[in-house]
């Protein structure tokens, strides 16, 4: 009977261990293989994702671009200034509170602004800080008479001048109303119940049936001008 020498033994076991190396070596490979495919398509992904970001980012500075544009021009074509594209955005980023067909009663007021420019009064449009939906912030307007609402949710809480035209969307300072700036021959007078004063528009309050007036022009075309010192409020207001 044959006998198995030491050497068939060895060469078994160099042959099984041959065969154990090239197994793990292409469980490696294929390891190598998941890793490399994951790394791709976590890139792609990734970069799709970066697009997509990227993607609207654009378009929304787009948006915003296109709106300041659209806003500009809306400044430039007035007198009158009609409203902006969305009449509660920027009560919105002042803080006030805007809110669906509700008006705060903490505190309730009304004011009046007269806006005179190149010796024509302007009307102060209906609906501000009002949107179609029916939001509405705690300063705003019905009609166009020039009568500001403010019906808040806080008895603290200050309404000025400078507000309503950021409200508005219409540059005010010292200085300037919509487009027009002071200069050698036309200047920006303010008035509180018909008396001028030398205030910044932020520092003009909306106190309760206060009559406020706005006056831009020549000496000539202002001395057509007659600003009021008082407004004839409807009963309630």
């Amino acid at each position: 009977m044959a006998t198995k020498s030491k050497g068939d033994d060895a060469s078994k076991a160099s042959a099984k261990e041959r065969v154990a190396a090239m197994r793990a070596a292409e469980k490696r490979r294929e390891r190598i293989r998941w890793i490399i495919t994951f790394a791709v398509v976590a890139v792609i992904i990734g970069a799709m994702g970066g697009g997509a970001y990227w993607a609207v980012d654009k378009s929304e500075r787009d948006k915003e671009k296109n709106a300041a544009k659209a806003n500009q021009a809306r400044i430039e074509a007035g007198p009158p200034w009609t409203l902006p594209t969305d009449p509660v955005k920027v009560a919105k980023q002042l803080g006030l509170e805007v809110k669906l067909g509700m008006e705060g009663d903490a505190k309730h007021e009304h004011s009046h602004l007269s806006l005179f420019v190149n010796g024509e009064q302007q009307p102060i449009p209906a609906n501000l800080g009002i949107d179609p939906a029916g939001n509405i912030a705690e300063l705003h307007t019905h009609d166009t008479r020039g009568v500001l609402h403010v019906e808040s949710f806080s008895r603290d809480k200050v309404f000025t001048l400078d507000q309503l035209f950021k409200i508005w969307e219409i540059p005010l300072s010292k200085t300037q109303v919509g487009q027009f700036k002071t200069d050698a021959e036309r200047t920006l007078k303010f008035y509180v119940d018909g008396k001028e004063v030398q205030d910044d528009p932020s520092e003009i309050e909306l106190s309760h049936h206060r009559e406020i007036g706005v006056v831009y022009g020549t000496a000539e075309q202002n001395a057509k001008i007659k600003v009021p010192a008082a407004f004839q409020f409807a009963d309630g207001e």
